[in-house]
């Protein structure tokens, strides 16, 4: 239980809110559900389902890049009620067309309102945070009540997907709306209470909020003018894209090392795969943010890219002795990867840029990672295809440690300059 405290000190619309998206994420599986309905219900072929599966993927990018522009134009709590009532009603809609092809069109729009409300999530723990260790720990318990709705509502939904696929749409729509409620009612914003500030502060006080109210009543400046404005936030986001390349391998690369080395036992192995990774994340996560409170963004998401490294890099040795123990220790050891990465990765961002351009930047962000999930596959499939498949993950652990050594070198490019100007500021008083 004192693991649990690390949790302890976070404002209550921080609980409410990851309470929200853990109740939300039960029915957060909507890009498999449209492979599931297309296929099950309406004997669909594998590559016509493929098909609407590539554009639920695709528009997710154009998504969250939009859900960044309204969450800083509109208010992220706004965006994120909007995109999930929207969801809520297009799901629910589905029951009236089971069985038709208008499923398939709907599900898609479904996917492209939840993905307009991922970065309003984000944007908002940064808004509702305002040190760097509580948004650790509100990013981790987010992390963490996600994972466990993701593995508790496929669950549920798969004893009715067959035969009672209405049951399933209408009890997404209705978790949706459920989620949607407690945002509404229970995450306040600008609830914060400050100190009364004395009479010499008071002028200086109104005209910031002046013009903190002049720049809220304009338009969001451009997208690119901000990046070049933060040189070293746009360095991170693109490097981040080899980071959703990596992860990207559990789902693609990792089923077909299954049955190379398994045969028709594959399937199951990978099965089990999933098991060990859901377990070690629920264990894990909270021991994991206990123990690395102190580490910067960057030295967390490094030190991932290690484990990210060393954990599939690992299964290059199922070529020369394959055992399902060496595929069990690789999960887990990724899977800390995972955990460290995915929960600091919104960090450093959340403190280098206003939070009046929060929404913006996670967008970009995350439409990095719809690039990187969208090209791993195929450039995976090119490495494979030239060589044999347990080479593959040699490469992923160069890039894993290549993305490992981008994030300590934009550590050490951040901590000089901080020495540096801290340095000038020292001989300036000094000279006074």
């Amino acid at each position: 239980m004192s693991l649990f405290k690390t949790y302890a000190g976070l404002s209550r619309d921080i609980y409410y809110l990851c309470l929200a998206r853990t109740i939300n994420s039960t029915g957060d599986f909507v890009f498999s559900l449209i492979t599931l309905v297309l296929t099950l219900q309406m004997g669909m072929n594998v590559v016509s389902a493929g098909i609407f599966v590539s554009m639920a993927a695709l528009i997710s990018g154009p998504g969250v890049l939009l859900g960044g522009y309204l969450s800083d134009l509109m208010g992220k709590k706004t965006i994120i009620v909007i995109g999930q009532l929207l969801s809520a009603i297009m799901i629910i809609s589905c029951s009236f067309w089971s069985g038709t092809i208008t499923v398939g069109y709907l599900l898609i729009a479904v996917m492209f309102f939840i993905s307009i409300t991922r970065p309003a999530y984000n944007a908002l723990i940064i808004q509702l945070c305002t040190e760097e260790k509580e948004r650790k720990s509100a990013f981790s318990l987010m992390y963490l009540g996600a994972n466990l709705g993701i593995a508790i509502g496929p669950l549920v939904a798969g004893f009715f997907i067959k035969d009672h696929v209405n049951i399933v749409f209408i009890s997404i729509g209705t978790v949706f709306l459920i989620s949607t409620f407690i945002i509404i009612n229970q995450v306040k914003i600008g609830t914060r209470k400050e100190l009364a500030p004395t009479s010499s502060e008071h002028a200086g006080q109104q005209q910031e909020q002046q013009q903190e109210q002049q720049r809220s009543s304009q338009p969001p400046s451009p997208l690119f003018r901000l990046l070049l404005k933060n040189p070293l936030v746009a360095f991170f986001i693109v490097v981040s894209f080899l980071n959703y390349f990596i992860y990207m391998q559990y789902s693609f690369s990792l089923p077909l090392q299954m049955n190379h080395s398994f045969g028709e036992n594959g399937a199951a192995y990978y099965g089990s795969v999933m098991t060990i990774n859901a377990i070690s994340v629920i264990i894990l996560t909270t021991v994991i943010l206990s123990a690395t409170r102190k580490l910067t963004a960057l030295n967390s998401i490094a030190t991932g890219a290690l484990f990210y490294g060393i954990g599939f890099g690992a299964l290059n040795l199922l070529g020369y002795f394959p055992h399902f123990s060496i595929v069990a220790l690789s999960t887990v050891l990724w899977t800390i990867g995972e955990i460290l990465v995915q929960t600091n990765i919104n960090l450093y961002i959340a403190s280098r840029v206003p939070d009046t351009h929060q929404g913006r930047f996670n967008g970009l962000l995350l439409f990095v990672g719809c690039l990187g999930y969208t090209l791993s596959p195929y450039l995976t499939g090119i490495f494979i295809k030239s060589m044999d498949m347990e080479s593959v993950w040699i490469i992923i652990l160069a890039f894993s440690l290549f993305y490992a050594l981008c994030m300590i070198i934009l550590w050490y490019i951040e901590k000089s300059s901080t020495k540096k100007s801290e340095t000038e500021s020292l001989e300036f008083s000094k000279s006074i």
